[in-house]
């Protein structure tokens, strides 16, 4: 069953900025079983861990094409921290 972020983020909900947030943002959302990820949330509390951000990274490969390991999801856990990792080229 799909957690509603609501119940997860103190945060407001703040939608992804461009198509690569979106992108990163749905990948996000399927891994960790939650109805969506906006700019702001934390990885953390939408229940990520070490398992959770392999799997993001390895289909963020699939879908985009670009390797991106997970240390920088772990290190920069807010989806537009970790969406500007990736273009600046993080792996």
């Amino acid at each position: 069953m799909v957690e509603s972020r609501v119940a997860l983020s103190e945060v407001e909900y703040e939608p992804p900025a461009d198509e690569l947030e979106e992108q990163v943002a749905a990948v996000m959302a399927e891994v960790l079983d939650v109805d969506q990820v906006g700019r702001r949330d934390s990885f953390y509390d939408l229940g990520g861990g070490s398992l959770a951000a392999i799997r993001i990274c390895a289909r963020i490969e699939r879908a985009l094409g670009c390797r991106v390991d997970p240390t920088v999801l772990l290190d920069h856990d807010e989806l537009a921290d970790f969406v500007e990792q990736i273009r600046l080229g993080a792996g």
